[in-house]
């Protein structure tokens, strides 16, 4: 393999792990809303973390009365919290949610009100006339030890790298430059990775977060986990397509021929970019 396309792999490798870290479902992020001279702003609290009490606190102007307001689950009641000042901070509101177990997940929003000539003027973050209001969500979580996590992303961000490498080998074989068995190591390489992070490293993620195992098809319909499924599948057809080569018995004991590996190769890997383009912890 050339130097230059395995410099490509990792920087591929490198650009999809920021883009995976930038959209996930679990960041913090900044919500401002402005009505009516009441100001809201506020950085999302997205997960707790072991033990401790989730702590929610948002800048309010133009007003000092303003409520935390939530709900456990998607079906439960609301219930209505006071955020009080913090001393020394002016217009910081803070207030807590109670401590509840892994794999809960809590929904709530910011509420302030004041008092006008017209009767009372009321403000949400997010914002609950906007047509398009939704809570904010917080996810319960045990803690993961890092020797899960990390081979889980070495694993998982490997077989990106691998997966570039096996397109440029199919571009190759396609072109009549190279042989299917010099190259079918880096499908191998992918797929091997790929079940390593998903299945081990990632069942024991889901153990350790949210006391489950997998929860893909048929067993669950967790988004992450599903489109973790999906990805291997896809990679365990590719292999079997040409498993002739795969296992030293010769290409006659393939399923398909050099182009048609070429064709798959490029299915799969526009699946598996398909697959990590879907935020990671994403929830309907």
């Amino acid at each position: 393999m050339k130097f230059w396309k395995i410099l490509i792999a990792i920087l591929f490798t490198v650009l999809l792990l920021g883009y995976a870290r930038r959209t996930t479902m679990v960041r913090s992020g900044h919500k401002v809303v402005e009505q009516s001279g009441i100001s809201i702003d506020h950085y999302t609290v997205p997960k707790q973390v072991g033990d401790e009490i989730p702590v929610i606190s948002a800048t309010v102007r133009g007003t000092s009365q303003v409520n935390l307001v939530y709900r456990i689950g998607q079906e439960g009641e609301f219930l209505r919290v006071p955020m009080n000042p913090v001393g020394g901070e002016p217009n910081v509101f803070v207030s807590t949610l109670p401590h509840y177990p892994k794999a809960i997940n809590a929904w709530y929003y910011i509420e302030a009100t004041r008092m006008t000539a017209g009767g009372e003027v009321k403000v949400t973050l997010p914002d609950k006339d906007s047509g398009t209001f939704k809570p904010i969500m917080l996810k319960y979580e045990g803690k993961v030890p890092a020797y899960i996590i990390l081979p889980h992303v070495l694993c998982n961000f490997g077989a990106i790298f691998f997966a570039a490498l096996t397109l440029f080998s199919a571009i190759d074989i396609r072109k009549g430059k190279k042989l299917l068995k010099e190259s079918i190591k880096f499908p191998f390489l992918t797929f091997i990775l790929l079940f390593l992070g998903f299945l081990p490293f990632g069942i024991a993620m889901n153990w350790f977060a949210f006391g489950a195992t997998w929860q893909a098809f048929p067993f669950g319909k967790d988004v992450t986990d599903n489109k973790s499924q999906i990805i291997l599948l896809f990679w365990l057809a590719t292999l079997i397509l040409v498993k002739g080569t795969l296992f030293g018995k010769g290409e006659m004991k393939n399923l398909v021929s050099d182009r048609g590996y070429f064709n798959m190769v490029i299915i799969t890997v526009l699946v598996t970019l398909a697959m990590y383009a879907i935020p990671h912890s994403f929830v309907f």
